[in-house]
Protein backbone atom coordinates (compact mmCIF):
# COMPACT_ATOMS: atom_id res chain seq x y z
CA UNK A 1 0.00 0.00 0.00
CA UNK A 2 2.88 2.39 0.80
CA UNK A 3 4.49 1.71 -2.59
CA UNK A 4 1.19 2.38 -4.36
CA UNK A 5 0.85 5.70 -2.56
CA UNK A 6 4.42 6.69 -3.46
CA UNK A 7 3.81 5.68 -7.08
CA UNK A 8 0.72 7.92 -7.26
CA UNK A 9 2.67 10.83 -5.73
CA UNK A 10 5.45 10.32 -8.26
CA UNK A 11 2.98 10.35 -11.17
CA UNK A 12 1.44 13.58 -9.88
CA UNK A 13 4.89 15.10 -9.58
CA UNK A 14 5.63 14.09 -13.18
CA UNK A 15 2.57 15.93 -14.50
CA UNK A 16 3.21 18.90 -12.20
CA UNK A 17 6.81 19.17 -13.42
CA UNK A 18 5.75 19.02 -17.06
CA UNK A 19 7.04 15.46 -17.63
CA UNK A 20 3.86 14.55 -19.45
CA UNK A 21 5.36 11.69 -21.45
CA UNK A 22 6.75 9.94 -18.38
CA UNK A 23 3.56 10.57 -16.43
CA UNK A 24 1.44 9.19 -19.26
CA UNK A 25 3.62 6.07 -19.58
CA UNK A 26 3.43 5.43 -15.83
CA UNK A 27 -0.33 5.94 -15.89
CA UNK A 28 -0.76 3.48 -18.75
CA UNK A 29 1.44 0.94 -16.95
CA UNK A 30 -0.63 1.35 -13.77
CA UNK A 31 -3.87 0.85 -15.71
CA UNK A 32 -2.49 -2.27 -17.40
CA UNK A 33 -1.41 -3.69 -14.02
CA UNK A 34 -4.82 -2.96 -12.49
CA UNK A 35 -6.67 -4.55 -15.41
CA UNK A 36 -4.39 -7.61 -15.29
CA UNK A 37 -4.99 -7.91 -11.54
CA UNK A 38 -8.76 -7.73 -12.04
CA UNK A 39 -8.65 -10.37 -14.78
CA UNK A 40 -6.46 -12.62 -12.63
CA UNK A 41 -8.80 -12.21 -9.67
CA UNK A 42 -11.80 -13.07 -11.85
CA UNK A 43 -10.01 -16.15 -13.18
CA UNK A 44 -9.18 -17.23 -9.65
CA UNK A 45 -12.82 -16.76 -8.62
CA UNK A 46 -13.99 -18.80 -11.60
CA UNK A 47 -11.53 -21.59 -10.76
CA UNK A 48 -12.67 -21.54 -7.13
CA UNK A 49 -16.32 -21.69 -8.18
CA UNK A 50 -15.57 -24.53 -10.59
CA UNK A 51 -13.73 -26.43 -7.85
CA UNK A 52 -16.64 -25.97 -5.44
CA UNK A 53 -19.11 -27.06 -8.13
CA UNK A 54 -17.14 -30.25 -8.80
CA UNK A 55 -16.89 -30.97 -5.08
CA UNK A 56 -20.65 -30.57 -4.70
CA UNK A 57 -21.29 -32.82 -7.70
CA UNK A 58 -18.96 -35.47 -6.30
CA UNK A 59 -20.61 -35.23 -2.89
CA UNK A 60 -24.08 -35.56 -4.43
CA UNK A 61 -22.91 -38.54 -6.49
CA UNK A 62 -21.51 -40.27 -3.42
CA UNK A 63 -24.69 -39.61 -1.45
CA UNK A 64 -26.80 -41.02 -4.28
CA UNK A 65 -24.56 -44.09 -4.55
CA UNK A 66 -24.73 -44.57 -0.79
CA UNK A 67 -28.52 -44.31 -0.76
CA UNK A 68 -29.31 -46.36 -3.86
CA UNK A 69 -26.47 -48.90 -4.02
CA UNK A 70 -24.32 -49.26 -0.91
CA UNK A 71 -26.99 -49.20 1.82
CA UNK A 72 -29.40 -51.60 0.01
CA UNK A 73 -26.56 -54.05 -0.67
CA UNK A 74 -25.45 -53.81 2.96
CA UNK A 75 -28.97 -54.38 4.27
CA UNK A 76 -29.40 -57.43 2.02
CA UNK A 77 -26.12 -58.98 3.19
CA UNK A 78 -26.96 -58.32 6.82
CA UNK A 79 -30.46 -59.75 6.43
CA UNK A 80 -29.02 -62.93 4.91
CA UNK A 81 -26.76 -63.42 7.92
CA UNK A 82 -29.56 -62.82 10.41
CA UNK A 83 -31.92 -65.14 8.56
CA UNK A 84 -29.23 -67.80 8.55
CA UNK A 85 -27.92 -67.55 12.13
CA UNK A 86 -30.51 -65.57 14.10
CA UNK A 87 -30.27 -62.26 15.91
CA UNK A 88 -26.72 -61.08 16.73
CA UNK A 89 -25.58 -61.43 20.33
CA UNK A 90 -22.71 -58.99 19.99
CA UNK A 91 -21.48 -56.94 17.07
CA UNK A 92 -18.74 -54.45 16.25
CA UNK A 93 -19.16 -52.11 13.30
CA UNK A 94 -15.66 -51.07 12.25
CA UNK A 95 -16.84 -49.24 9.14
CA UNK A 96 -20.37 -48.07 8.42
CA UNK A 97 -22.38 -49.85 5.72
CA UNK A 98 -19.71 -52.48 5.03
CA UNK A 99 -20.53 -56.01 6.16
CA UNK A 100 -16.91 -56.97 5.49
CA UNK A 101 -15.81 -54.53 8.20
CA UNK A 102 -17.95 -55.99 10.97
CA UNK A 103 -17.51 -58.63 13.66
CA UNK A 104 -20.79 -60.32 14.64
CA UNK A 105 -21.32 -63.10 17.19
CA UNK A 106 -24.37 -65.36 16.93
CA UNK A 107 -24.46 -67.17 20.25
CA UNK A 108 -27.56 -69.30 19.60
CA UNK A 109 -26.02 -70.94 16.52
CA UNK A 110 -22.39 -70.78 17.72
CA UNK A 111 -21.22 -68.81 14.70
CA UNK A 112 -19.06 -65.71 14.41
CA UNK A 113 -18.73 -63.43 11.39
CA UNK A 114 -15.28 -61.85 11.18
CA UNK A 115 -14.82 -59.20 8.52
CA UNK A 116 -16.33 -61.07 5.61
CA UNK A 117 -15.65 -64.61 6.82
CA UNK A 118 -18.02 -66.97 8.59
CA UNK A 119 -16.62 -69.30 11.29
CA UNK A 120 -17.95 -71.79 13.81
CA UNK A 121 -17.06 -70.47 17.25
CA UNK A 122 -15.13 -73.66 17.95
CA UNK A 123 -12.61 -72.74 15.24
CA UNK A 124 -11.36 -69.64 17.12
CA UNK A 125 -8.05 -70.74 18.66
CA UNK A 126 -6.52 -67.52 19.95
CA UNK A 127 -6.76 -63.75 19.96
CA UNK A 128 -4.34 -60.96 20.81
CA UNK A 129 -3.50 -57.46 19.66
CA UNK A 130 -0.39 -55.52 18.66
CA UNK A 131 0.25 -51.80 18.95
CA UNK A 132 2.49 -50.12 16.41
CA UNK A 133 2.52 -46.94 18.46
CA UNK A 134 4.40 -43.78 17.66
CA UNK A 135 5.84 -41.53 20.36
CA UNK A 136 6.35 -37.85 19.60
CA UNK A 137 8.63 -36.10 22.07
CA UNK A 138 7.25 -33.01 23.75
CA UNK A 139 8.59 -29.65 22.68
CA UNK A 140 11.35 -28.19 24.88
CA UNK A 141 11.14 -24.49 25.75
CA UNK A 142 14.00 -22.63 27.44
CA UNK A 143 13.50 -19.39 29.38
CA UNK A 144 16.35 -17.28 30.73
CA UNK A 145 15.65 -15.22 33.84
CA UNK A 146 17.81 -12.59 35.54
CA UNK A 147 18.05 -12.42 39.31
CA UNK A 148 16.97 -8.76 39.74
CA UNK A 149 17.71 -8.67 43.44
CA UNK A 150 21.25 -9.85 42.85
CA UNK A 151 21.70 -7.29 40.04
CA UNK A 152 20.76 -4.38 42.35
CA UNK A 153 23.34 -5.46 44.90
CA UNK A 154 26.04 -5.72 42.23
CA UNK A 155 25.12 -2.31 40.84
CA UNK A 156 25.44 -0.70 44.30
CA UNK A 157 28.78 -2.36 44.95
CA UNK A 158 30.03 -1.38 41.51
CA UNK A 159 28.97 2.22 42.09
CA UNK A 160 30.89 2.42 45.37
CA UNK A 161 34.08 1.05 43.89
CA UNK A 162 34.22 2.57 40.41
CA UNK A 163 31.45 5.17 40.14
CA UNK A 164 28.82 5.14 37.41
CA UNK A 165 30.79 2.87 35.11
CA UNK A 166 31.16 0.41 37.93
CA UNK A 167 27.40 0.31 38.34
CA UNK A 168 27.01 -0.73 34.72
CA UNK A 169 29.64 -3.40 35.05
CA UNK A 170 28.13 -4.69 38.24
CA UNK A 171 24.66 -4.89 36.66
CA UNK A 172 25.96 -6.69 33.58
CA UNK A 173 27.38 -9.48 35.71
CA UNK A 174 24.06 -10.24 37.42
CA UNK A 175 23.29 -13.93 37.78
CA UNK A 176 21.10 -15.44 35.07
CA UNK A 177 19.20 -18.72 35.27
CA UNK A 178 17.96 -20.74 32.30
CA UNK A 179 14.95 -22.94 32.95
CA UNK A 180 13.98 -25.60 30.40
CA UNK A 181 10.50 -27.09 30.34
CA UNK A 182 9.33 -29.99 28.20
CA UNK A 183 5.76 -30.75 27.18
CA UNK A 184 4.41 -34.23 27.77
CA UNK A 185 5.23 -36.79 25.11
CA UNK A 186 2.35 -37.64 22.80
CA UNK A 187 1.62 -41.30 22.08
CA UNK A 188 -0.28 -42.24 18.91
CA UNK A 189 -1.62 -45.80 19.03
CA UNK A 190 -2.18 -48.01 16.01
CA UNK A 191 -3.79 -51.26 17.14
CA UNK A 192 -4.19 -54.45 15.15
CA UNK A 193 -6.22 -57.42 16.41
CA UNK A 194 -4.75 -60.82 15.52
CA UNK A 195 -7.10 -63.81 15.54
CA UNK A 196 -5.86 -67.37 15.13
CA UNK A 197 -8.44 -69.68 13.52
CA UNK A 198 -8.51 -73.40 12.78
CA UNK A 199 -7.55 -73.16 9.10
CA UNK A 200 -4.39 -74.52 7.48
CA UNK A 201 -4.72 -72.28 4.43
CA UNK A 202 -5.43 -69.03 6.27
CA UNK A 203 -4.84 -69.42 10.02
CA UNK A 204 -4.37 -65.74 10.91
CA UNK A 205 -6.82 -62.86 10.57
CA UNK A 206 -5.45 -59.35 11.06
CA UNK A 207 -7.91 -56.57 11.77
CA UNK A 208 -6.58 -52.99 11.83
CA UNK A 209 -8.42 -50.91 14.43
CA UNK A 210 -6.39 -47.70 14.70
CA UNK A 211 -6.34 -45.77 17.95
CA UNK A 212 -9.62 -47.09 19.41
CA UNK A 213 -8.33 -48.94 22.46
CA UNK A 214 -11.80 -49.46 23.91
CA UNK A 215 -12.98 -51.40 20.85
CA UNK A 216 -9.77 -53.45 20.90
CA UNK A 217 -10.34 -54.50 24.50
CA UNK A 218 -13.99 -55.39 23.87
CA UNK A 219 -13.25 -57.51 20.79
CA UNK A 220 -10.38 -59.36 22.48
CA UNK A 221 -12.56 -59.96 25.55
CA UNK A 222 -15.37 -61.40 23.41
CA UNK A 223 -12.95 -63.65 21.53
CA UNK A 224 -11.51 -64.90 24.82
CA UNK A 225 -15.00 -65.82 25.99
CA UNK A 226 -15.55 -67.75 22.74
CA UNK A 227 -12.22 -69.53 23.16
CA UNK A 228 -12.99 -70.37 26.78
CA UNK A 229 -16.26 -72.01 25.67
CA UNK A 230 -14.65 -74.13 22.94
CA UNK A 231 -15.10 -77.31 24.88
CA UNK A 232 -18.88 -76.86 24.75
CA UNK A 233 -19.12 -76.40 20.97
Amino acid sequence: MVYVFLFIIFVIICFAAGWYTLGTILTVIAVIIIVAAIISANNDNKKDEERKRKEQELKAKKEEELKNVIIPAYNNSRSELINKYGDPTKEFILEKYDINKEIIAFEKTNRVWICGKDFPMGSILGCKFSDNKKVVKGQITSTTKTNNKNMVKRAVVGGVLTGGAGAVVGGATAKKTTVSTQENDKVYHDYTIIINVDSLSDPIIRIPIGADGKTVNEIVAMMNVIINRRRTY
